[in-house]
């Protein structure tokens, strides 16, 4: 009898530092290098006719993706003052309006996608990812997120108070980002999975709350 082979893994994104696999549950972790971004950004909530360009400077971005069934749940996001070499090294907040802030909580730097992008739908990985990054930064930045990472990080050093002084300090120096004094996040990337696999039932915690079971139902494809 010839040998029973497990599954192949699906081909991967570009910069994907990490994968985790548990039954329908794909957990995956793309870096991106420090870079400038152009995006658009509004002082206002739900966006107004303020909306306008601006071109910004970024340190090492950490995106977490979770897909359950095939279907994505969820994006996070982190800051990295140096590229990833261990699962022990520390993830630091982002400071973006349309990612949630609240330290602690387990949606905290949950990214706001507005929807589901109905372009992923049968996409293979390896351009779907890449497609959401992309879908995520085109979209107009505002504050509606109450509490947002941005409101959190404004007050930690003046060049990223607003986006003009962000856009200005990027015209300074683009790697102004890797001196910044980030808030380090209470979590490392396998305490991510973890709770991936909680909010599932794949450990031997129980939902513990209300606010878990809210993340469950928040994660759940439409259909379901």
């Amino acid at each position: 009898m010839g040998r029973v082979m497990p599954p192949p893994l699906p081909v991967l994104p570009p910069g994907c530092r990490w994968l985790a696999a548990r039954k329908e549950l794909l957990f995956l972790v793309v870096e991106h290098p420090p870079q400038c971004r152009t995006l658009r950004g509004s002082w206002e909530k739900k966006g107004g006719e303020d909306y306008r360009t601006y071109r910004l400077a970024f340190p090492y971005i950490l995106y977490l993706l979770s897909f359950y069934r095939g279907h994505l749940e969820e994006m996070k996001m982190f800051y990295r003052l140096s590229p990833l070499v261990s699962l022990a090294d520390p993830l630091y907040h982002t400071n973006l309006p349309n990612v949630r802030g609240e330290p602690g909580h387990y949606g905290s730097q949950r990214v706001c996608l507005r929807y589901r992008p109905e372009m992923l739908e049968g996409v293979p990985l390896a351009q779907a990812v890449p497609t959401l990054i992309d879908f995520f930064w085109s979209t107009g930045f505002n504050q509606d997120i109450k509490g947002s990472a941005f409101e959190r990080a404004r007050e930690r050093d003046s060049r990223i108070a607003d986006f003009a002084a962000w856009e200005a300090a990027t015209q300074a120096d683009p790697l102004f980002p890797l001196q910044i004094e980030w808030e380090q996040a209470d979590q490392t990337i396998p305490g991510l999975w973890l709770e991936c696999l909680q909010l599932h039932g794949d450990t031997d915690q129980p939902v513990a709350s209300a606010e878990e079971l809210a993340d469950i139902l928040y994660r759940l494809p439409v259909g379901y």
